[in-house]
């Protein structure tokens, strides 16, 4: 088991992306657990949040603007397209099916499995093709008849996406050998502040150094930052 000290100072800084944003404590509104999450939301207003379940399920939960009409209820309420990659049809149904795990639509938002989270990354697929793809549209049909469209721009979702999904996109390191290099880094440097004696500006470089890893995902990088003089 990691120890605590080392998993808080993973999640000690979180990068500040314009549109995209690691958030370390997010709650599903749907079923109230509490979860990572990456979440961005476009010049229109509609929400997009990428997250896992208890499980590892990973999911996407879209968000309306105030002033547009509910979403339907029942039936293909969406389409979510990775740009340059098929489209997928997304479809809500009274009952959850026992082996089939429909979206669920609250009329306000929708939220639809996109991979079942088992191993280290999808090879196909719906996720698959979001983390390869350079924006993601959907088109959503309202309870007025009518269908809206909307986008969203993944630049800057990949550390984002690795620091709540576990799953590596565009380079930035994930996965759970990176996660337990990152915390054996982070141990072996918080040890040696430690002895002979516990060294409290040592403690706080290591600290302050921990962002080269939940920031910018480079273990090489916070080993130098903590080697440099100050």
């Amino acid at each position: 088991m990691r120890p605590l000290w080392a998993v808080a100072l993973l999640g000690l800084a979180s990068p500040a992306y314009a549109d995209w944003q690691f958030v370390q404590s997010w709650t599903d509104p749907l079923q109230n657990f509490e979860t990572r999450a990456a979440t961005t939301t476009n010049d229109a207003g509609f929400g997009l949040h990428l997250y896992r379940n208890p499980i590892g399920r990973i999911y996407a939960l879209l968000t309306l603007p105030d002033g547009t009409a509910d979403l339907v209820r029942n039936g293909v309420v969406a389409t979510l397209t990775p740009e340059g990659f098929d489209a997928k049809q997304i479809e809500t149904q009274s009952e959850q099916g026992r082996i089939v795990e429909y979206a669920i639509s609250t009329g306000r938002m929708l939220r639809d499995r996109l991979w079942h989270g088992q191993g280290e990354a999808p090879a196909f697929g719906t996720f698959h093709d979001l983390l390869e793809a350079p924006s993601l549209s959907a088109t959503l049909s309202l309870t007025t008849g009518e269908q809206v469209q909307t986008s969203w721009s993944m630049d800057g979702a990949a550390t984002p996406i690795a620091q709540a999904l576990g799953v590596s996109m565009d380079g930035a390191a994930a996965g759970s050998e990176w996660e337990d290099a990152a915390s054996q880094a982070l141990l072996a440097a918080m040890t040696a502040c430690q002895f002979p004696k516990l060294d409290v500006l040592c403690v706080q470089k290591v600290s302050t150094c921990s962002a080269k890893i939940s920031e910018e995902r480079d273990i090489d990088a916070f080993e130098t930052c903590i080697a440099d003089d100050p």
